[in-house]
């Protein structure tokens, strides 16, 4: 009899154990960066993810700027370096990529020299499963 309840609660333990958690959190990959950005130019990134779950519609996008200058900008000059704003719906997708973009203007702060910047990115699934955050290579934004 006691082996009957063994291997019961054997089997009971192995199914919990093996259940997958349905939640899982979102990836994502820098695909492709441009580092030099002309003037008048802007930064392309583009951008894989993946979840298995794919529900990454209507999550939120975080791009983080981290100037790298030594010659620190003039007080009162410096814009937001967090941007933050909602992923678009669409299919449920285990996969896909996405383009961010960021225009010349925003990008160039200094007037005497190149601006030379890292971004880090990350997302935030619909039920709040966070990505973990990938760093990009330096982009340098020259001044003229």
């Amino acid at each position: 009899m006691k082996s009957k309840y063994f291997l019961v609660s054997f089997l009971f333990v192995l199914m919990i154990a093996c259940k997958k958690d349905p939640l899982t959190k979102p990836q994502i990959s820098i695909e492709s960066i441009n580092t030099l950005i002309p003037v008048g130019g802007g930064l392309q990134a583009k951008l894989k993810f993946t979840q298995k779950n794919g529900k990454l519609a209507t999550g939120i996008f975080i791009a983080i700027r981290n100037r790298l200058n030594q010659i620190p900008l003039p007080i009162g000059t410096a814009s937001a370096d967090t941007l933050t704003g909602p992923i678009p719906d669409f299919p449920d997708k285990n996969k896909g990529e996405f383009l961010f973009t960021l225009d010349y203007s925003y990008l160039h702060q200094s007037d005497v020299e190149n601006d030379t910047i890292q971004f880090k990115f990350a997302v935030v699934d619909a039920g709040g499963n966070k990505s973990d955050t990938v760093t990009s290579d330096k982009v340098v934004v020259l001044f003229q």
